[in-house]
C-alpha cells in the first residue's frame, strides 16, 4: 500500500473560522469549517474520494514542503479613467508561501491566499520573485480593496496522510462482482454519488441533528426519517451523517469475504435510489418484485442502507393503489429489520403517507429539520459563500449575504433556508458565470444581475435605493392598454406594493379579477403586467394561461391537478420550475364548481395540493382571472359609451360565493370603447406595424394619413366583439397591400413610405419625398 502526503495550508479568520487550501492542487481545493480539525477532515474526504474515483488525479504535486514568509512593500492607488493617484504611504504585508519540489524537478512556489503559483530555480531570488507577482496581482487596487486581500495571519502547514495503493480501481464496479449487480442496477452509492462536491456540502448548524441520526442508524440499527420542508438540509443531514458512520470503523461491515474482494466498503454502505427506479425497466407481474428481494439480499450482506429521495414516491409508484406499492412491499422487511432505511419527506408528505398508508411511518424513527431563525440562516450562508469563494479564489464582500438572504425572505418567503439561497450562492462564485466582466470579487451588483437573470424580476424591485414613479408606471400601461384608465391605474398599485415590499408574504403579489365586455384589454394588460413584472430575465416566456372553459365538464377538478398518469399537470410543471410569473385564469366563470373549490387555496394561501400531498407555491406569482359577466346585459356591448361599470361588478357578486370573492385582492372593470380609443389603438397598432421583420431588417419607416386611420377605425368597429375585429380589418387593408408592396420591391431600403386610404379602400404606398 502506497502512502501519499499531501501538504494543506490553514489558517483561522477574524470570526474564528478555518479555512485550508491544498498546496499545489490544479483545482484549488479549500474547505471552510468552524474549527481546523473539520477543515482538514473535508480536505482529506476529498483526497479520499480521488483516490478511489480517479486515481490519476491522487498523487502529491508537491513534495518536501516548506512554510516561509515573505515580507513584500505595496503601494495602493487609485485609479479614475486613465489617471493613476498612488497612495503616499506605502503598506508592508507578511506573505505566507509554501515552497517544495515537483516530481520533475522544478521548484514550485504557492501563495494560497492570492492563487499565485509559479516555478523558480534560484532560491536566493525568491522574495524578488514573491514581491514581483504579488505586486502584479495586488496592482491598482484601492486601500479598501487591499484591505480585503490582506495575507492571513497565524498559518500553519500541516499535512494530510493517505495510504492506498495508486493502482487501485476507480470505483466499487459491478463488473466482476456479480454479488452486487443488481445493487449498482438500482441505486447510487451515497458519499461516492454526491463526494464530488463534499468538501462544500458540509451541514453548517446542522451537528446535533446529523450526530442524532449517525447514532440512530449506526449504534441503534434504526429506521430513520427526516422531515422538514423543501431545501432545509434534509439531504445535507443525511450526507454528513453518512460520513461521520463512514469514519467510524466499529461500525464497518463484517463480512470478511466481501472486504477481501472489494477492499474498504465504509463508504460504500448508504445507498440511494428512488421509487421509480426501482421498478424501472420491469413489465411483468413479479418482476420489480423478484428485484427488491434480490436488492434487499444484497444491501444486507454488506450492511448496507437504503436512502429513499422520497418517502411518498414509495408509496405511489409500483402498483394500482398504496397497498400493492413499493412501499407495501418493503415493509415487511423493515419491521423484520432485514432492511434499513433512511428517507425523507416534507411535513404535508407524511401527512399524505399517514392518510394513503398508515402503517408504514411506524417503522420508522422520525428526526425534524427545524428552520433556522434568520441570524443562524445568515451565519450558515456565510459559511456556504466563504466556503464557495474559497474554492473559486474569490473575494465575497461583506454586504453580500445578508442582501442573498434579505432578497429571498422577501420575493420567496416560502422557500426553506439554505437549500436554494446556498446554491445561488454556488452559482454566484461559480468562475464559469456570465458575469459581465472579469473580477476577483463578488459585490452586491453581481447579486442583483444574477438574481434578475433567474427570477425575471427588474432591478427597480431589487434595489431599494431606485425609485419608482407612479406615473411614469401608469401612463406606460396607457399606452399599450388603450381606454382603460381605472385598470391601469389599479394595475399599476399592485406593481407598486411589489417594489414596496408591502405584499403579504403569506398570500401571491397580488389576485385580480378582470371583467368587462370582450375585446377592450383585460388580456393586454394581463400581458403588459408579466412583461414588466417578470421580463428582465434570460427566460421571456412568464405567462401562464389556462383556457378555464376546458375545465367545465366532469372531472375538471383531477384534469386541472394531474396528468393521465397522476403527475403534476404541465402548467403545475412550469410554475415549479418557475414561480416568478403571472397565472392568467380566461374565463374564469365558465369553469365548474369543483374548480372553485379546488382555487380557493391557490388564491388565499398561494398553495395547490394535489391528494399526495405535493404543494406548489404561487406567492411569487400574480394571479389574474378575466370574466365577462354582465356583459350580455342590455346596453352593455363592448362600443356601448354609456355602459354603467358596476353593473360588471355586481354580477360578479351575484355568481361567485362569498368565500371565492372574499379572496380577490381587486374587481377591476374595463369599460366600453369609445371611437377617440379605437382610433388611438390603430395609431399603436401602426406603429407596431414597423417593428415586424420585414420592415425592421430594411430599415423602413411608415407615414400614415388620418383618413387612412379613421377608415380602419370605422372598418374595425363591432358593437359586439369590442376592438378584436381590428385585427383582421388591419390585415385586410393595410398589413397585405403592404407585403405584396414590400415583396414587389425587395431591393428598397432605408427609406420612408407615405400610406394613404383611396375612395375605394385601396392602399395607396408612395415612398416620401
Amino acid at each position: 500500500m502506497a502512502t501519499h502526503q499531501y501538504p494543506v495550508l490553514i489558517w483561522a479568520d477574524s470570526s474564528g473560522a478555518n479555512t485550508a487550501v491544498l498546496i499545489g492542487d490544479f483545482e484549488s481545493a479549500a474547505a471552510y469549517a468552524s474549527d481546523a480539525d473539520e477543515a482538514l477532515q473535508q480536505i482529506k474526504d476529498l483526497l479520499e474520494w480521488r483516490l478511489e474515483n480517479e486515481p490519476w488525479n491522487a498523487d502529491p504535486d508537491l513534495l518536501e514542503p516548506e512554510f516561509v514568509e515573505v515580507k513584500v512593500e505595496v503601494r495602493p492607488q487609485y485609479i479614475k479613467g486613465k489617471r493613476v493617484v498612488p497612495c503616499p504611504d506605502t503598506v508592508w504585508l507578511r506573505v505566507p508561501c509554501v515552497l517544495g519540489n515537483q516530481e520533475n524537478g522544478l521548484r514550485l512556489c504557492a501563495v494560497p491566499h492570492l492563487g499565485l503559483t509559479f516555478n523558480f530555480q534560484d532560491p536566493a531570488g525568491l522574495k524578488s520573485l514573491v514581491a514581483h507577482y504579488v505586486k502584479e496581482s495586488l496592482q491598482g487596487l484601492s486601500p479598501l480593496d487591499l484591505a480585503g486581500r490582506l495575507p492571513p495571519r497565524n498559518c500553519r502547514l500541516e499535512k494530510v496522510v493517505l495510504r492506498g495503493s495508486a493502482d487501485r480501481v476507480r470505483r466499487l464496479a459491478p463488473e466482476g462482482r456479480p454479488e452486487l449487480k443488481v445493487l449498482f442496477a438500482v441505486a447510487d452509492p451515497l458519499l461516492h454519488d454526491l463526494g464530488r462536491k463534499r468538501a462544500s456540502s458540509a451541514a453548517y448548524g446542522r451537528d446535533p441533528i446529523s450526530t442524532a441520526v449517525a447514532r440512530k442508524l449506526g449504534e441503534e440499527k434504526a429506521n430513520v426519517l427526516l422531515v422538514g420542508d423543501a431545501g432545509i438540509g434534509k439531504t445535507t443531514v443525511l450526507l454528513d451523517a453518512a460520513r461521520k458512520l463512514a469514519r467510524d470503523k466499529s461500525t464497518s461491515p463484517t463480512s470478511e469475504e466481501l472486504e477481501e474482494k472489494s477492499g474498504e466498503l465504509r463508504s460504500y454502505r448508504f445507498w440511494r435510489s428512488s421509487g421509480g427506479r426501482m421498478i424501472a425497466g420491469m413489465r411483468y407481474l413479479g418482476e420489480w418484485q423478484e428485484r427488491c428481494e434480490e436488492f434487499i439480499k444484497q444491501l444486507t450482506a454488506i450492511g448496507g442502507v437504503f436512502c429513499a429521495e422520497n418517502l411518498l414516491d414509495l408509496v405511489r409508484v409500483g402498483g394500482e393503489g398504496p397497498n400493492d406499492s413499493v412501499a407495501a412491499f418493503l415493509l415487511p422487511y423493515l419491521q423484520r429489520g432485514e432492511l434499513r432505511m433512511a428517507a425523507e419527506a416534507t411535513p404535508t408528505e407524511v401527512n399524505a403517507c399517514q392518510r394513503l398508508f398508515p402503517g408504514l411511518l411506524d417503522v420508522f424513527q422520525i428526526v425534524t429539520v427545524p428552520h433556522f431563525s434568520d441570524p443562524q440562516a445568515i451565519e450558515v450562508l456565510g459559511k456556504v459563500a466563504h466556503a464557495y469563494a474559497a474554492t473559486s479564489k474569490l473575494e465575497i464582500a461583506p454586504p453580500v449575504v445578508p442582501l442573498v438572504h434579505r432578497l429571498f425572505k422577501r420575493f420567496l418567503p416560502y422557500a426553506a433556508l439554505p437549500g436554494p439561497a446556498a446554491n445561488f450562492l454556488r452559482i454566484l462564485c461559480d468562475p464559469r458565470s456570465s458575469r459581465t466582466k472579469p473580477s476577483r470579487s463578488v459585490t452586491n451588483l453581481d447579486v442583483v444581475e444574477l438574481f434578475t437573470r433567474r427570477t425575471g424580476l427588474p432591478e427597480i424591485f431589487l434595489r431599494d435605493d431606485l425609485p419608482l414613479n407612479a406615473t411614469t408606471l401608469r401612463q406606460r400601461f396607457d399606452a399599450r392598454v388603450i381606454g382603460q384608465p381605472h385598470a391601469t391605474t389599479a394595475a399599476s398599485r399592485v406593481v407598486l406594493s411589489i417594489k414596496a415590499g408591502l405584499s403579504d408574504p403569506a398570500r401571491p403579489f397580488g389576485v385580480l379579477l378582470f371583467c368587462g365586455p370582450t375585446g377592450v384589454g383585460k388580456t393586454a394588460l394581463a400581458k403588459e403586467m408579466t412583461d414588466f413584472c417578470f421580463g428582465s430575465g434570460a427566460q421571456k416566456d412568464r405567462l401562464v394561461r389556462l383556457d378555464m372553459s376546458e375545465y367545465a365538464g366532469w372531472g375538471s377538478a383531477q384534469r386541472l391537478l394531474e396528468d393521465g398518469r397522476g403527475n403534476p399537470a404541465p402548467w403545475i410543471e412550469r410554475v415549479r420550475r418557475q414561480p416568478f410569473c403571472l397565472l392568467l385564469l380566461d374565463e374564469i366563470e365558465k369553469a365548474a364548481p369543483e374548480v372553485f373549490d379546488v382555487l380557493l387555496g391557490l388564491l388565499d394561501e398561494g398553495r395547490l395540493t394535489d391528494r399526495f400531498g405535493r404543494v406548489t407555491n404561487f406567492r411569487s406569482a400574480i394571479i389574474v382571472l378575466t370574466s365577462n359577466l354582465g356583459s350580455t346585459a342590455q346596453g352593455q356591448a363592448g362600443f356601448n359609451p354609456a355602459l354603467v361599470a358596476p353593473a360588471f361588478e355586481s354580477e360578479v357578486m351575484k355568481f361567485f360565493r362569498p368565500e371565492f370573492f372574499n379572496r380577490l385582492d381587486a374587481v377591476i372593470t374595463f369599460t366600453a370603447l369609445t371611437m377617440t380609443d379605437v382610433a388611438a389603438i390603430v395609431r399603436k397598432e401602426l406603429t407596431d406595424l414597423q417593428g415586424r421583420e420585414g420592415f425592421a431588417a430594411a430599415n423602413i419607416q411608415l407615414l400614415w394619413s388620418d383618413r387612412l386611420v379613421a377608415t380602419v377605425a370605422r372598418h374595425g368597429y363591432d358593437h359586439r366583439f369590442g376592438a378584436r375585429p381590428l385585427q383582421r380589418c388591419l390585415e385586410r387593408l393595410v398589413v397585405k397591400p403592404l407585403a405584396y408592396w414590400k415583396v414587389s420591391h425587395a431591393q428598397v431600403r432605408g427609406t420612408v413610405l407615405r400610406i394613404d386610404i383611396a375612395d375605394d379602400e385601396s392602399l395607396t404606398i408612395e415612398p416620401a419625398k
